[in-house]
């Protein structure tokens, strides 16, 4: 049986990426999916507010990224004023990390998120 969340389409990487999420930063709650198209979609980062400013949020970030360019995954993501941040912040957070705005000319139009980043390749030794 899968726990909530989890689908039989997951690939074979994201539940361990989300249990180690889960582990190393257990005060943040962080929901993640692969979608139709394999892009990995950060729906839902929330730092408790008397936890921000701490590094809880970047730490969560490196660890899908790390993840996201092993797998030579796209990430999107689309913030929200919901759970407290304002917009302007949570871009420029996310932008720190290679995110940038999904439209105009490098819209990625397989994807209803506002922000989008490409993975990283790293050559190797």
């Amino acid at each position: 049986m899968l726990k909530p969340g989890y689908t039989n389409l997951d690939p074979d990487w994201l539940a361990p990426l989300r249990e180690r999420v889960a582990t190393e930063v257990p005060e943040v709650t962080t929901w993640i999916y692969v979608d139709s198209v394999g892009h990995l979609v950060l729906s839902k980062i929330v730092v408790p507010r008397d936890l921000r400013s701490q590094g809880l949020g970047t730490r969560v970030m490196e660890l899908l990224i790390a993840e996201a360019d092993r797998q030579a995954a796209t990430m999107t993501l689309s913030p929200t004023r919901e759970f407290g941040s304002g917009l302007h912040r949570l871009r420029a957070f996310y932008r720190r990390f290679g995110f940038s705005v999904n439209g105009g000319r490098i819209k990625d139009y397989t994807t209803a998120q506002s922000m989008i980043r490409l993975p990283r390749t790293h050559p190797q030794p």
